[in-house]
């Protein structure tokens, strides 16, 4: 009897033991469990954060789409239509993937300071056109369905900018691949010619932007900044110096882009030394490049 309660004594303990051994282990394991749980989803809030948006234009309203910081990257096209619109947005998706971009022209300079247009319309001042179907629209269909974004550029030579906005933008700013409104200063005429103003800046913005509240006013020269206005939101300053080599070219753009937010330019003229210049070189000279087109010259 003696030998059995001391058996049954001793058992007992160990049982208890090691089942309140287990028992701690299992809770241990619980805790840490619930701890890495915690952890993870602190950590991927912490990580996350609210991503910038783009408006794109609608008939009616303006529609947000997420997007991130990188930058744009496509090709200039000076409203040339014997392309098919698939072979452009091809090549303006092999350069710039998911954030391409097609810098289209819809009204191009010519003589006797007229500016063309790519559909039928009446002369009106110095706006006018030959064109017997409405040129750009497929192109522009085509686009939309293969998100490409397109910034519309101006060549108004003696046409008044504001007039020649409205006439596009009631044409194509209902499609939704459309993200502005470029004005060549080259062939800017009117006013201080290839001159922005202040005053003309808020006047054309205000216009493009009654539109849609997301587009923007680009300006395009290859001048210094003396010859653009000041800087604001929703302006991008795109440049197109050439003629010249691309360590000079790479100085003149960052001198240019240190005055401004957003910036952007062409590269690939025939002109230049090399014709294009390298990824590198356009980043260390501006960090914030948004935008790089390069131009098809044959």
């Amino acid at each position: 009897m003696l030998l059995y309660e001391f058996y049954s004594k001793h058992h007992s303990t160990k049982f208890y033991s090691h089942h309140r051994v287990r028992t701690i282990k299992r809770g241990l394991e619980i805790f840490l469990l619930v701890c890495c749980l915690i952890l993870a989803n602190v950590s991927t809030a912490l990580c996350k954060s609210p991503a910038p948006t783009v408006y794109l234009n609608s008939n009616n309203h303006t529609d947000q789409v997420k997007t991130n910081l990188n930058k744009y990257e496509g090709i200039w096209n000076n409203c040339e239509f014997d392309n098919p619109a698939k072979k452009w947005s091809n090549m303006a998706k092999k350069l710039g993937g998911k954030y391409a971009v097609i810098d289209l022209v819809v009204a191009q300079a010519q003589e006797k300071k007229l500016a063309y247009v790519p559909f039928p319309i009446r002369q009106d001042g110095y706006i006018y056109s030959y064109s017997k179907i409405d040129q750009a629209e497929p192109y522009l269909k085509k686009f939309d369905k293969d998100g490409v974004k397109v910034i519309l550029s101006l060549q108004p030579n003696g046409a008044n900018v504001s007039d020649l906005i409205d006439i596009i933008l009631k044409r194509y700013g209902n499609h939704k691949s459309v993200i502005g409104i470029n004005v060549d200063l080259e062939w800017k005429l009117t006013g201080t010619p290839y001159h922005v103003s202040n005053k003309e800046r808020d006047i054309w913005l205000k216009k493009i932007q009654s539109y849609n509240p997301g587009f923007k006013l680009f300006l395009t020269y290859y001048k210094d900044h003396s010859y653009f206005p000041d800087d604001k939101k929703d302006i991008v300053i795109l440049y197109d110096g050439q003629s010249s080599t691309q360590k000079e070219l790479m100085e003149e753009y960052k001198e240019l882009a240190s005055h401004y937010k957003s910036v952007g330019i062409y590269t690939g003229y025939n002109s230049s030394t090399p014709p294009t210049a390298s990824h590198d070189s356009i980043m260390t000279a501006a960090p914030n490049t948004k935008y790089i087109l390069h131009v098809i010259d044959d």
